[in-house]
């Protein structure tokens, strides 16, 4: 009994040790930053730019250093200490969110398919966006939508997220009587 308690505790420890936090994008939502913590207490830190089309306007020092192909194209820092110097000032992070502007987030993930992840609603149309090793027992524990609504971000199963929003925001609007349409 003892061993399976043990062998209970180090593996949830392993899935509590290899999770990542999203510190936030850049004020213009060209770059965003997020970390990986891993098993062996090491923290990684990851700018990566929201969109290839478009060149971040993150700091200088970040031009000329490789990046990771993955996902995201990112520049990783196996140190935190060598990170641009106050790279968290250059951040925004709003409030935790659902939704935003008219689009939402649905709280059931997609776990089949060709595209497994979270979903984006916004009136009667609705975009995927991919998350890997999306499982049925997946839980979406965190959502973040950038101020601009161009991007939104989240936490599945304590992996960092990020997608691109091509739905259009559905704003009410208010005529010139004042009630909304």
């Amino acid at each position: 009994m003892r061993l399976l308690t043990c062998v209970c505790v180090l593996l949830s420890g392993a899935a509590v040790a290899d999770s990542e936090v999203f510190h936030g994008w850049s004020k213009d939502g060209t770059w965003l930053v997020y970390e990986q913590r891993t098993h062996d207490d090491r923290v990684e830190l990851y700018f990566c730019p929201t969109d290839p089309q478009t060149n971040p306007t993150w700091p200088a020092a970040l031009h000329n250093l490789d990046r990771e192909d993955g996902t995201l194209s990112c520049v990783r820092f196996l140190d935190p200490n060598k990170a641009p110097y106050q790279w968290k000032n250059l951040l925004v992070l709003p409030a935790p969110s659902m939704q935003q502007a008219g689009i939402s987030i649905s709280p059931e993930l997609a776990t089949d398919g060709e595209s497994p992840g979270f979903t984006l609603v916004a009136g009667d149309k609705k975009q995927s966006c991919y998350a890997s090793a999306t499982r049925e027992d997946s839980k979406l524990m965190k959502t973040w939508f950038h101020p601009s609504s161009r991007f939104v971000a989240a936490i599945i199963d304590g992996n960092f997220r990020h997608c691109v929003v091509t739905l259009k925001p559905t704003r009410a609007v208010k005529p010139p009587g004042g009630k909304k349409k």
